[in-house]
């Protein structure tokens, strides 16, 4: 039997494994911090390219902002002022002159019921430069009036059209009937093949009646007035033209 005895006044101890494990945290501090210190880098770097580009941006929006206030000075001129009133002027003649009546009597007389008249028709161009026209209907009662809107909704040359006011009609030869007052955004499209927009077309039935200037004036339409829709837009067009 032997018994190991240990004669050094310092025991030997192994500390290998310490040594080991103290290296490999070492290393893991070493690899943790030269992560930190790359994002560290990173970060600034975005961070000095976002100021830079927030610098140039303002800059930019300034100088934006100095060109906006010179036009805003110089759009205000009377002289620059008078020049865009009849630059407007002309361009809703332009609009007007070339809007057919009769191919509006023609899209309005397929859509409008029996029972319902439209009063008056006034053309004009909107901010957008869009043609809208307000129109007035009157009706006995609000199912040919309901009718009707719903029929414009659904017209393809016609747009949403919004309802300003309902009233009784003023008139003595419409007593007891309802008007509306709306407006509706006009497309006007060719729905013929080879006839153009200003082209006479004679409908094959319809009937209106007209009185009128300017495609300002109000224009009376029925479905039971005797005249038809294309010597009625013949009308408005010689009295124009005068």
């Amino acid at each position: 039997m032997r018994v190991p005895i240990n004669l050094a006044s310092r025991p030997y101890e192994n500390l290998r494994p310490y040594y080991n494990a103290a290296g490999l945290a070492a290393i893991l501090l070493v690899a943790l911090a030269s992560v930190v210190a790359w994002n560290d880098w990173q970060n600034r770097r975005d961070t000095r390219l976002l100021t830079e580009q927030s610098n140039q941006l303002e800059t930019a929006m300034a100088e934006l902002g100095r060109e906006q206030q010179e036009l805003e000075q110089w759009l205000g001129r009377p002289e620059v002022q008078e020049i865009r009133d009849r630059s407007a002027f002309l361009n809703s003649l332009i609009v007007r002159k070339s809007l057919s009546w009769t191919q509006m009597f023609m899209d309005l007389e397929t859509i409008l019921p029996a029972r319902a008249q439209v009063t008056a028709i006034r053309p004009r161009l909107n901010r957008d430069q869009q043609v809208e026209v307000n129109l007035t209907v009157a009706a006995a009662s609000m199912g040919p009036l309901v009718e009707f809107l719903k029929k414009l909704e659904a017209a393809p040359q016609f747009g949403s059209p919004v309802v300003h006011a309902q009233r009784p009609s003023s008139t003595a030869s419409t007593d007891g009937q309802i008007t509306l007052d709306l407006s509706v955004l006009y497309d006007q499209v060719d729905l013929e093949e080879g006839v153009t927009l200003d082209q006479e077309v004679a409908p094959e039935k319809g009937v209106a009646s007209a009185q009128a200037s300017s495609p300002e004036a109000a224009v009376t339409l029925s479905t039971k007035t005797p005249a038809t829709l294309a010597h009625a837009s013949q009308e408005l067009l010689q009295k124009e033209e005068r």
